[in-house]
């Protein structure tokens, strides 16, 4: 289970990263943005932990009908958009020293 919601909270977090302009979802992120809800804009892409929590939310619901756990849903949930905090912390360290070594 762990491993299941690195992959969905990373696929997602890039996912929603590589929609910046310039890169190659950026079409996508222009499309979602004329969205007028958040309320429907942040899940579809908007926000990073808002798409990893109901890609995650989705992905429980669907491969583990048989079984369901409503602890365990909450926790892979809540997992997802964790994960998704870090590599946003992650890659704002990464980016901010990549302009402090372009200032060089």
């Amino acid at each position: 289970m762990f491993l299941t919601a690195v992959k969905i909270s990373l696929i997602a977090y890039m996912f929603v990263y590589l929609g910046s302009p310039g890169m190659i979802f950026s079409w996508y992120q222009n499309l979602i943005y004329r969205i007028k809800w958040d309320w429907l804009y942040k899940p579809l892409g908007g926000c990073e932990k808002c798409f990893a929590g109901q890609a995650s939310l989705w992905y429980y619901i669907f491969f583990h009908e048989g079984d369901y756990r409503l602890l365990e849903h909450l926790f892979f949930v809540s997992l997802s958009i964790a994960l998704t905090m870090i590599y946003r912390k992650i890659t704002d360290i990464i980016d901010h020293d990549e302009t402090q070594n372009n200032r060089l």
